[in-house]
């Protein structure tokens, strides 16, 4: 990814988990626990990175500071690979700079990073000096009113996302017996011999991402990333979802033996669970799930659908509570997204006390001098 091309996936957003961020754990892990997947891919301390951890408050003082820094980096030639936050606001959530090795990572709630070694292990950047914290202060009774009603919209959000996990694991149960596991295991292997290249002796390495985000419009799915970083799509469509993670999976086994690094994409309504798509990177290649709640197409993607792996006769007899299912599940989503959009408003409301306290021009000086002490 060069320049400041926009990434197309997402760190963090609302889930049926709640508030769920794919950062990385900062530190190595402890003796005994085993590393995250994505451990080392964003910020690899075994190789010399620096850890910026971003204090800053509402009100796009964090997005400011990280444009200008990305636009500084652009201008002096320099890769820097943008991250972006959900749900629906349409900021960066964290900024990479492979040059410098720095990565630099908003760490307010909801998705809060603490330093588990500060200065040595992670460094903490504060912005209170770009606000006139004097005029915070005289609103203080409209900013906690605003942020318990946005803490209790989102926790909404999330309950009717569970509620809808609920229904996705009810038609899990029922489609499950019906499918045809040697069939998706068949399909897998096809898939990997027509498009991964031989095994070179290494395995690859895994990063989480989500590829949709949870917003008061929907589902988001940052289609224009998608379509600048990946060439070939392959598109499965599976209304009941459950063929589908069990053949990306696969996919991402083969993936990872052949020596590819992949980025494997859950469903927000099981966050830690397997893959709903998944991203090889080196190839241009990006796995998707649609269905009839979220179609997604793009032009030469290989389409296919996921009737082949159940058997169609055993489906016939539970028709009626998979449509029961189905149609309980789109109401519920539905919901989710009003609850976010309540949520969404709120947090406008909060960023604009906060943005009206900013300092004129105080954000891009923050990043004029930081930019400053990363090219010294």
């Amino acid at each position: 990814m060069g320049g400041m091309a926009e990434h197309c996936c997402f760190l963090r957003t609302n889930t049926a988990e709640g508030c769920v961020t794919h950062l990385p754990d900062l530190c190595p892990p402890e003796e005994g626990f085993l590393c995250p997947p994505e451990e080392g891919l964003l910020c690899p301390p075994e190789e010399g990175w620096r850890v910026l951890l971003l204090k800053s408050g509402h009100g796009g003082a964090a997005d400011a500071l990280l444009a200008a820094l990305g636009e500084l980096a652009e201008s002096g030639g320099h890769p820097a690979h943008t991250f972006w936050d959900a749900p629906g606001r349409e900021r960066r959530c964290a900024l990479r700079l492979p040059a410098q090795k720095v990565c630099i990572l908003e760490a307010e709630a909801p998705y809060s990073l603490e330093a588990k070694l500060p200065g040595a292990g992670e460094e903490l950047l504060s912005l209170d000096a770009c606000r006139d914290n004097a005029l915070l202060r005289a609103q203080i009774s409209e900013l906690r009113s605003l942020h318990g009603a946005w803490q209790r919209e989102l926790l909404r959000a999330g309950r009717f996302m569970r509620a809808a996990r609920a229904m996705k694991k009810d038609m899990a149960f029922v489609t499950g017996e019906t499918l045809d596991i040697p069939k998706i295991e068949r399909c897998a292997s096809r898939l990997a011999a027509r498009r991964f290249p031989p095994p070179n002796g290494h395995v690859g390495r895994e990063s989480r991402r989500f590829l949709t985000a949870v917003t008061g419009q929907g589902l988001l799915l940052r289609r224009s990333g998608l379509e600048a970083s990946y060439s070939e799509y392959v598109v499965l469509e599976d209304d009941a979802g459950v063929a589908a993670p069990l053949l990306w999976n696969l996919l991402r086994s083969y993936a990872l033996g052949n020596g590819l690094d992949v980025v494997s994409c859950p469903c927000l309504l099981s966050p830690h669970g397997e893959p709903e798509h998944l991203l090889v990177p080196a190839l241009g290649l990006c796995c998707v799930t649609a269905n009839r709640r979220h179609p997604i197409d793009f032009d030469g993607a290989q389409h296919m659908q996921a009737a082949r792996f159940y058997r169609k006769e055993a489906l016939q007899e539970h028709r009626c509570r998979l449509r029961f299912c189905r149609r309980t599940m789109r109401e519920l989503l539905a919901e989710a997204y009003q609850a976010q959009a309540a949520a969404d408003n709120l947090r406008t409301q909060i960023d604009a006390i906060y943005a009206g306290a900013l300092l004129p021009g105080a954000a891009r000086e923050a990043a004029a001098s930081l930019w400053r002490s990363l090219v010294k």
